[in-house]
């Protein structure tokens, strides 16, 4: 049993001396909650959130070999998702940073600008996944060594203890329960394969609200179109709804109403769907057109 990271790094070859340990925590509510998805299904964007530091970790960064990654997973404790070779870096302008489609979805998931990172150019790190510790991604959980706001250290000067090997990996959880999912615009574009298979399995009513305009939609899924084909199809251009293709889709949140058996009649779900908009009030009120 291993009882330290650093014994982990050695009995792979590396050397802990030369690793730079990450624990990224972002201050921001919903990045802090995706960032989870953007390790385990957006390696590109994750990459681009950890390519630039402020100038104290980019000095340290760029005399790293390896760069261990963990995110936030309690006060004290760190969760282990990659080690990366650090394969250089070259000077990029903040125009052209600011300009790659990665940092545009950091953005919309409220990654706001660090005070530290406001300079005309800096480093972008060339960061490359490794297999090293692969089977590790996800499920190792360390101690992190006080003080909490000492995101980076260097392995072979600090001892991170593990606490926990988790039989499953901890970056993707279980979608939750239909009553209680609630997934913006932007969530959904970036939502786990495995929560859109089980969108693709559910059929029902469900309800779009526009934010800006503080008005709802009533949907129904059935027959081949469940719920993710519904869903996938309002974000590409608003549906079928007149109202609603006027909407801009980045304001929607979807929710689920009711689920259904994929043995219901066609008719009953529309008259489900109709009841719906009834007691929602979403044709005098709100974005159904009929």
């Amino acid at each position: 049993m291993y009882f330290n990271f650093g014994d982990l790094l050695t009995k792979n070859g590396i050397d802990p001396a030369g690793v730079l340990v990450l624990r990224h925590r972002p201050t921001e509510r919903e990045l802090r909650k995706v960032l989870p998805w953007l390790v385990s299904e957006h390696q590109d964007v994750f990459n681009t959130y950890q390519a630039t530091q402020n100038p104290r970790a980019e000095a340290a960064m760029a005399k790293a070999v390896h760069v261990a990654s963990f995110i936030g997973e309690k006060p004290g404790r760190a969760l282990f998702v990659g080690l990366y070779v650090q394969n250089g870096s070259k000077t990029i302008s903040d125009e052209a940073f600011k300009a790659l489609p990665e940092y545009q979805i950091l953005t919309d998931h409220g990654m706001k600008p660090d005070p530290d990172l406001r300079r005309l150019e800096y480093k972008y790190f060339d960061l490359q996944l490794t297999d090293l510790l692969s089977s590790w991604r996800g499920r190792l959980i360390v101690g992190w060594p006080p003080p909490e706001l000492g995101w980076y250290r260097w392995a072979g000067n600090n001892t991170f203890p593990v606490e926990t090997i988790t039989e499953k990996s901890l970056l993707v959880k279980k979608i939750p329960h239909w009553k209680e999912l609630a997934l913006t615009f932007d969530a959904l574009k970036i939502c786990p394969e495995a929560w859109r298979d089980e969108l693709r399995r559910w059929r029902g009513i469900y309800f779009i609200f526009d934010k800006e305009l503080r008005q709802g939609y009533v949907g129904s899924a059935y027959n081949e179109e469940n719920i993710w084909q519904r869903w996938a199809v309002h974000m590409a251009r608003g549906g079928d709804a007149k109202k609603l293709k006027r909407c801009d889709a980045k304001n929607f949140i979807f929710t689920i109403l009711e689920i259904t058996s994929h043995d219901m009649a066609a008719t009953d779900i529309i008259q489900l769907e109709t009841n719906w908009k009834s007691r929602l009030h979403t044709i005098e009120y709100g974005l159904n057109d009929n």
